[in-house]
């Protein structure tokens, strides 16, 4: 092991707590392996490149983790692990800490992967968000209903990011301002000698405290810019039912995008490089439409270095680039322009000018269906669609259907703006970590080629005709399910069979992702069994894991549906031997890692058309999941590589769901398929809770079932069976499981992040 590593570790220990590693506490062991990584890396980071750089702007990076993967891929995880058990101690201490939830679900991970592979492929890219005190919430289930409570992550040390109080800068909202300061994380490269960095700001008062006010005993007065500051930095997506909601998103917004901005100029001012070449020295990607208002707030800082407004208007479109994550027109954000005005009129200045550069370029035909401010919004991503050089969707389907419907009118304008990056996500920590024993199995399959070339997980197709091979793949996800049934039942206090065939469903909770269809389908499978329709069905466990928004109402509807109908069914003596019903509380990317390495199928049910590409589907897929999904998003691709023979497709497609769009009778279906009648009439009439407590989800689906819920219930019930059966055929299933990890690779992050930075960062200006 690195000596000065290990004694670094000692030396915090006894400096900061004066304890040794064998009476230290596992917060503080945490806290001193943090430190001492710190410093290993900041000797290397000392001799930082002179180049480009990529600069990655998000609202949220769900970086889960951060020890064991900061540790791999620097080099230091296997000896650190064998130091520590030497001393009686062990990593796997800091199970309950060391997950900061600075993200609700895809955008964050993904944001996180693209760090990880960035670094790993040898590229120059810096994150750059804020670091939410709560974090998102914590989610308990109370009374089958999602309980949110505060994330308090930072009461176990934030061990890894280092507090640079020296590159604070000041953030001016509309009479009010905050000091942002930043802290670095550092993101090590796998065995090479790349370090990026991860730079989080914490909102900060100005002035903490006014005595005056304190003296004349005024005394929450005295505190009210230290609150008003704190707030911002609070809490990951504050509830934007009301106005207050609004603003405070808002204010995060452009808080951590001027933040981002003023450091990055900061520092190519420091090291003398010539501002009027920035697009030399940087490129920005905006992560969604929430960083979008760095375009004005960038073009007004260089308008505050001098500049005219003519010129940084230019250099704003040679730096800017924009990912779409919707097909949903109704989700682009916008934002009233009352509220615009109030918050931060000099930014509203800014996009007048804009605006006024926009009308004067394009046709009044065609400026009339893209206006920036129409009627009484502003429109983010026209905003961001006018501005930068490149527009991107996220997956094949996804980038058509912006191409086609959401962003037509700027296709129509600007088609060589528009082009795909297949979402990815890093194999490091979603196989290499999460599931070891089978790392280690296509490390030896591979003859150590996937570290470095992870394509050559291909090489592993010819074993899936080899019982040996297999027989060691159904071994390890056995082995996988067992730690995850003792795992929930420590954690959630229920026993499951870990014989069980594992039907899995983990993501953000929302209509269109259809996690009431799901239940549906369970439903209607248990009513088939208790009356003798289905035969020797196996063993099967249905694990959910999501959290709703807060202010989503039918979503946090739904979860209390999935758990009502979980408590009887779990304890019905005819069936509760043969399906099990879970919802894992609090899902979060710890979750995740133990999950999906005990999978066997994957539910990717979204409505065709609706889920702009996915993640959970590439990381079940690299485990060998099968997929049980419809042709939407990255499953398009998913199919594609490893064959629709070894996955599960159903439904609609998006070309049949836009036929329907004007056409689809959800009560006609309704009334003319008996089996669905009497499924979704459990919503309402007491079979698994008192009447009508569902009964809004029931209207909802009879008057309007915007997602198709029932229109593909009947085909999915019979697909989800099917799979489900199939897995008794153990040779046939883990053929197609190991199918599916050999032609994972193209959905490694390392794939999608070389893609932006040939094609969009580092593309000759």
């Amino acid at each position: 092991m690195n000596n000065d590593f290990r004694k670094n570790i000692e030396n915090a220990l006894m400096l900061d707590f004066s304890k040794n590693i064998e009476t230290a506490s596992a917060k503080e062991l945490y806290y001193a392996i943090g430190k001492a990584y710190n410093s290993y890396c900041a000797e290397r980071y000392a001799s930082e490149r002179d180049e480009k750089r990529a600069c990655y702007f998000s609202a949220e990076f769900l970086i889960g983790k951060l020890t064991k993967s900061n540790l791999f891929n620097s080099g230091l995880l296997d000896e650190t692990e064998k130091f520590l058990k030497s001393k009686g101690r062990s990593l796997d201490e800091f199970e309950n800490f060391d997950d900061p939830a600075l993200g609700n679900g895809g955008l964050g991970r993904l944001a996180a992967c693209f760090l990880d592979s960035a670094a790993s492929c040898d590229i120059p890219l810096d994150g750059y968000g804020i670091r939410y005190k709560y974090g998102y919430f914590r989610q308990s289930i109370d009374d089958n209903k999602q309980k949110e409570e505060a994330d308090n992550w930072l009461a176990f040390y934030d061990a890894f990011g280092m507090k640079r109080e020296e590159k604070a800068v000041e953030v001016c909202f509309n009479g009010f301002k905050v000091k942002a300061v930043p802290y670095i994380y550092f993101i090590p490269g796998f065995r090479n000698e790349r370090l990026n960095k991860l730079v989080l700001f914490d909102a900060e008062p100005i002035n903490s405290f006014d005595y005056s006010l304190f003296d004349k005993g005024e005394y929450m007065k005295a505190y009210s810019e230290l609150i008003e500051s704190n707030v911002i930095s609070a809490s990951l997506y504050p509830n934007d039912n009301g106005a207050e909601g609004k603003k405070l998103r808002l204010k995060q917004q452009y808080f951590f995008s001027s933040a981002s901005l003023q450091y990055i100029i900061k520092e190519l001012v420091d090291s003398s490089k010539n501002i009027d070449e920035i697009e030399k020295y940087i490129s920005i990607q905006l992560n969604d439409t929430h960083p979008v208002i760095s375009i004005p707030e960038f073009i007004r800082l260089m308008m505050q270095l001098g500049k005219d407004f003519d010129f940084a208007f230019e250099k704003a479109k040679k730096i800017f680039a924009y990912t779409n994550h919707t097909v949903l027109a109704e989700a682009l954000e916008k934002w009233d322009i009352s509220l615009f005005k109030e918050v931060l009129p000099d930014i509203y200045k800014i996009i007048e000018l804009i605006e006024n550069r926009l009308e004067s370029e394009i046709s009044t035909a065609k400026a009339e269906k893209i206006r920036i401010i129409d009627g009484k919004a502003v429109h983010m991503a026209n905003l961001a669609c006018y501005i930068s050089k490149s527009i991107n969707g996220v997956a094949a389907i996804h980038s058509e259907i912006i191409k086609e419907i959401t962003l037509n009118s700027w296709y129509e304008i600007y088609p060589d703006k528009f082009n795909n990056k297949t979402n990815g996500v890093t194999q490091r920590r979603w196989l290499f970590l999460a599931n070891p024993e089978l790392y280690r199995l296509l490390d030896e399959l591979t003859h150590g080629k996937i570290n470095n070339d992870f394509y050559s997980i291909k090489e592993i197709e010819k074993y899936a005709e080899d019982k040996a091979v297999l027989d060691k793949l159904f071994s390890i996800r056995k082995e996988n399910k067992k730690k995850l049934c003792e795992y929930i039942c420590e954690k959630e206090n229920i026993k499951l069979d870990c014989d069980s065939v594992f039907d899995v469903q983990i993501k953000r909770l929302h209509e269109y992702k259809r996690q009431l269809m799901n239940i549906l389908a369970v439903i209607g499978i248990y009513l088939r069994i208790k009356e003798g329709s289905i035969a020797s069905f196996p063993k099967t466990v249905f694990l959910f894991g999501a959290k709703s928004a807060p202010g989503y109402h039918m979503a946090k509807k739904i979860i209390e549906f999935i758990n009502v109908v979980a408590e009887k069914i779990n304890y019905d003596e005819e069936t509760k031997e043969i399906i099990k019903i879970i919802y894992v509380s609090n899902y979060d990317v710890s979750y995740a890692e133990r999950i999906i390495p005990a999978a066997d199928i994957s539910e990717q049910i979204s409505l065709a058309g609706k889920e702009a590409s996915g993640t959970s589907n590439m990381k079940f897929m690299m485990n060998g999941a099968v997929t049980l999904g419809t042709l939407d998003g990255a499953n398009i691709e998913i199919t594609e590589k490893a064959g629709k023979e070894n996955n599960y497709i159903f439904g609609l497609t998006e070309d049949k769901v836009r036929e329907y769009e004007n056409s689809y009778d959800p009560l006609e279906e309704y009334e003319e398929n008996d089996e669905i009648k009497r499924i979704i009439d459990t919503l309402k009439d007491g079979s698994f809770c008192e009447e009508n407590r569902f009964e809004e989800v029931y209207n909802s689906l009879l008057n309007e079932d915007k997602y198709y819920v029932i229109k593909d219930l009947p085909d999915y019930i019979e697909t989800k069976i099917k799979a489900i059966k199939d897995t008794q055929d153990k040779y046939t299933f883990m053929k197609k499981c190991i199918i599916n990890t050999a032609n994972s690779a193209g959905f490694s992050s390392d794939r999608t992040i070389k893609e932006y930075a040939e094609d969009i960062w580092f593309k000759e200006c």
